[in-house]
């Protein structure tokens, strides 16, 4: 036979805990995570990069980033 254990917890303090764990799932079940995107545009490359649009173009001129059409591969991928 197992002995059942007890604790004494405050009840405001456990509330207060019921309560944020009720607002976290809120906020996990209203989120959508979808996996970020392959090809980004030059402008948000230099953003994520801290450099400059003219820089990250110099980039894909001399081979250094892949580039599809007007996109370059996303860092973050």
């Amino acid at each position: 036979m197992t002995a059942t254990q007890f604790i004494a917890v405050d009840a405001a303090a456990l509330e207060s805990l019921q309560a944020e764990l009720r607002e976290i799932k809120r906020i996990l079940q209203a989120s959508h995570v979808t996996p970020p995107a392959k090809w980004i545009t030059v402008k948000a490359y230099a953003e994520k990069v801290g450099r400059s649009e003219a820089t990250v173009r110099r980039w894909v001129r001399q081979g250094q980033l892949e580039r599809n059409r007007k996109l370059v591969r996303n860092p973050d991928v």
